[in-house]
């Protein structure tokens, strides 16, 4: 197991029933303080539990290097100098680049990308990392029934280890949920995409509730931010209930009721103070055509994650296979293709006069590939 290099943690915590008051004013999607204070007295405590950093093996880097050489890899970055990110980091709301290398945390080698979320930060609190799914833009990815004629593959994976402080899963006043990344359009020779297209793909800790979730779209398929859940009737009070996490094991049983916090687990949250790991899959079926109403459900988008030392379980899974088979919009069909990946912990609607503890966030162990990546091990 490869852990973070030591250091020192110092949380400091407010109390319960000063939370819940700050909690009055945070916005939180289908639910509401009381929803939010359970949320936040449960990580407080996992966030308690989990205090120890642990100590990393330097350069250890053995089974990400055997991981990039593997069949169908695009991309690697590990991280492990400022020339792995040059050139590619855009500034936060202050104009300042922020996002660093960090030589002392990392999954594996000699450093990991940090985010550093200050006290009385906006939305955009710490700027962002991006890259391409290769220099030359050749490496993308369409639909091959109604894409480019040209375009030859349509299916890819993306992974990446990330570590979160405990002051990253106390909810942030007013957010709508920290991003962790977008996938979207890829650059063109005559145009740089940015990070809010009508293609993308993000995973977000939606509505502060301490889990991975999905949404798709950058509020164009259908004039919304179409979020990745399966709904599943009202409960007896008559409110929503939907599942946003639907293959979380036992799949089906990760349920978000209106107004009420999902129960981690069944839902798979996340953990402070470990290398995580995320793996997103896409596969183009047909591409939709906006407010065009006419489905195809046969696009796949499936995400999965692991703890630290523990293999991966699936999370999310939108696939023709199993009868979940999802639409993924495009309304520069011919043009527009998966290229490109942002990692950033940008937090629409985050109050920027909140107090709070600085929180962090770190990423590791980039991978890009045409096949599915094998866990860390």
């Amino acid at each position: 197991m490869v852990r973070s290099k030591s250091f020192l943690l110092v949380v400091s915590f407010l109390t319960l029933s000063a939370l819940a008051i700050a909690l009055s004013g945070i916005g939180i999607r289908g639910g509401g303080a009381l929803a939010g204070a359970a949320v936040m007295a449960q990580n407080l405590g996992a966030a308690k539990a989990e205090s120890s950093g642990g100590s990393a093996k330097l350069g250890d880097d053995a089974d990400f290097k055997a991981r990039c050489h593997a069949p169908g890899v695009v991309r690697c970055v590990g991280f492990d100098s400022r020339a792995d990110i040059a050139g590619h980091t855009d500034p936060d709301a202050s104009g300042v680049y922020s996002p660093e290398i960090d030589t002392s945390v990392a999954a594996s080698g000699r450093g990991s990308l940090k985010f550093t979320v200050p006290a009385f930060s906006k939305a955009n609190s710490s700027g962002q990392y991006w890259t391409n799914f290769s220099d030359d833009l050749s490496v993308q990815f369409d639909s091959l029934v109604n894409g480019d004629p040209k375009s030859k593959a349509d299916e890819f994976f993306v992974q990446w280890r990330q570590r979160f402080s405990p002051e990253m899963l106390v909810p942030f006043k007013g957010s709508n949920g920290w991003k962790q990344a977008i996938i979207g359009e890829g650059d063109r020779p005559d145009h740089r995409a940015y990070s809010c297209t009508d293609i993308d793909l993000v995973l977000e800790n939606s509505g502060q509730f301490g889990m991975p979730r999905m949404y798709h779209s950058c509020g164009n398929k259908d004039d919304q931010y179409e979020q990745l859940s399966i709904p599943q009737g009202v409960d007896v009070t008559g409110s929503s209930v939907f599942s946003p996490q639907n293959a979380a094991p036992p799949a089906g049983k990760c349920r978000l009721v209106t107004g009420f916090p999902p129960k981690i687990p069944p839902c798979v949250g996340y953990k402070a103070n470990q290398w995580m790991t995320f793996q997103v899959h896409v596969k183009v079926g047909t591409w939709y055509e906006d407010n065009s109403r006419h489905y195809h459900r046969d696009s796949t988008v499936q995400l999965w994650v692991a703890e630290e030392g523990k293999p991966s379980v699936p999370v999310i899974d939108f696939s023709p296979e199993n009868k979940t088979g999802y639409d993924l919009v495009n309304t520069s069909m011919g043009k527009a293709k998966f290229g490109k990946v942002w990692l950033l912990p940008y937090q629409t609607n985050k109050d920027g006069e909140a107090p709070h503890d600085k929180a962090y966030t770190w990423y590791d162990e980039l991978i890009i590939s045409r096949e599915r990546i094998a866990d860390p091990k």
